[in-house]
């Protein structure tokens, strides 16, 4: 059972290359196997007691690097594709032999699935084995047979010659692989934690909300728009009453249960072109491009009365929030809006709480 487990774990890894970037990855490893498929490209290998020589090639390379980038179905295509092009470009059609551009398929598609559904991770032996036994199976089994079948080629001769071959060839290709393989990874490593990174300055992980510094820019932006085209901006700052009596008599664990919760009453309310931010604390601030304050207290008292019917357990008093309301002014800078909301805010609190209160200066 822990064997089936680990293996279904392991078919779940994801490719090196999503597959968005997929299609765009094998056009280049195409285009690239097609010119060093080129006669004029190959390098000749000379070796003992045989006449001609061996050419050394990098198209089956490339067609293995597919299968381990992209994935298994990616190196099946990419090596069935590379040997039609390769041998219609440079050979002419006559010369294409069906058997040869299955065998080439099956390289790309093993080298995909020993790489990326066999092994858990990237190393020398899970790269070595992805290169080497579909290198070895297609190369020096699969070829010879075909050959036999075609032109009546001597198997065991001509298996001999290829492992040897092989012997020379295959370092030369882990190698490259290997230095490919380990930059792309070592590349998307680097802009995975810079995308975490850049989420952490973006996003609240408590409440899912914009954090302070990325509701501020988002803010400013607003603001100039608003400015530019003449129209209405509104700012809700929300911050719950007497929260500290929640996390001094429940625990933080609570608090932040209420925190978490109030994050997805902001969501709920909002829409796609607003942003709600987690100011710090218990507090929280909205900003709603195009909509007035009229509009923006709807949003509030909505907001509010939410809050108010939250049900959590082991609170027994109704949680509350009082809101501040403002609506951009002419002339006026985000940091003077946002106050403006804030005082609006604190003149709710000094009301009584649990209310929502319009900013008391004239638009």
């Amino acid at each position: 059972m822990g064997g089936r487990l680990s293996l279904l774990k392991r078919r779940k890894q994801k490719y090196l290359f999503e597959s968005k970037q997929a299609l765009k990855v094998s056009l280049i490893l195409l285009i690239a196997g097609v010119f060093l498929g080129q006669p004029g490209n190959l390098i000749v290998i000379a070796i003992p007691n045989l006449e001609d020589g061996f050419r050394l090639g990098f198209p089956p390379l490339i067609t293995m690097l597919g299968g381990i980038l992209l994935g298994p179905w990616w190196g099946l295509a990419l090596g069935g594709t590379l040997d039609f092009v390769s041998v219609f470009l440079w050979h002419g059609g006559e010369n294409y032999i069906f058997s040869f551009g299955l065998l080439v398929m099956l390289r790309g598609f093993l080298a995909g699935f020993i790489f990326n559904h066999l092994f858990s991770e990237f190393n020398w032996k899970s790269l070595i084995t992805s290169i080497l036994v579909p290198y070895i199976v297609t190369t020096a089994i699969g070829f010879p047979l075909a050959l036999n079948y075609v032109f009546g080629t001597p198997i065991w001769e001509n298996v001999y010659t290829r492992l040897t071959f092989q012997a020379l060839v295959t370092p030369i290709y882990i190698l490259i692989a290997y230095f490919i393989v380990k930059g792309i990874k070592e590349g998307r490593k680097v802009r995975e934690l810079n995308e975490q990174l850049e989420k952490l300055l973006k996003v609240d992980e408590l409440t899912g909300l914009s954090t302070r510094r990325h509701f501020n820019e988002f803010l400013g932006k607003m603001v100039a728009l608003s400015h530019r085209q003449g129209r209405p901006l509104s700012v809700i700052m929300a911050d719950f009453d007497e929260f500290k009596k929640i996390n001094d008599s429940f625990g933080h664990l609570v608090g932040d249960r209420v925190l978490a919760a109030a994050g997805e009453i902001f969501k709920s309310e909002i829409r796609y072109e607003d942003m709600a931010g987690r100011m710090g604390g218990e507090e929280f601030a909205i900003v709603l491009p195009g909509i007035d304050i009229s509009g923006a207290n709807e949003v509030a008292e909505r907001i509010r009365e939410k809050i108010k019917d939250l049900k959590l357990d082991p609170l027994v008093n109704p949680i509350s929030l009082t809101l501040g309301v403002a609506q951009l002014k002419a002339g006026e800078t985000a940091s003077e809006l946002l106050d403006s909301a804030d005082k609006a805010l604190y003149q709710g609190k000094e009301q009584g709480k649990d209310v929502v209160v319009k900013d008391y200066k004239k638009l």
